[in-house]
């Protein structure tokens, strides 16, 4: 012998939970995104800095030659050598003072 069961069962519509799920994988995606942007830029900033600080020590190097190189140019040794060999000039000085005639202006005297 069977029992009927003569209830009738309810139809529960199914919640609307795709949504929820689907807003919080977006945010989760974007979160993510956001993370992958921030750490590449950071990443590349810092190979910026790298490179303009290797570029800024080699330039400080040449400067700082060019420098020494200058001061070695301007010294009194090497152009009073120059002058010796290349221009065959003396180093004799004359410890007389000569005074030239002063040249009359138009009538103004010093």
């Amino acid at each position: 012998m069977t029992i009927k069961n003569n209830i009738r069962r309810k139809i529960i519509p199914p919640k609307k939970a795709e949504f929820y799920w689907i807003a919080i994988i977006c945010i989760v995606f974007c979160e993510l995104l956001a993370y992958t942007w921030v750490r590449t830029e950071s990443t590349q900033t810092i190979l910026q800095i790298s490179t303009l600080q290797k570029t800024l020590a080699e330039k400080s190097d040449y400067q700082k030659a060019l420098s020494i190189e200058r001061n070695r140019l301007k010294s009194d040794e090497r152009i009073t050598r120059i002058a010796k060999t290349r221009l065959n000039l003396s180093t004799v000085t004359i410890n007389q003072t000569i005074y030239f005639p002063a040249t009359e202006t138009k009538g103004k005297e010093y």
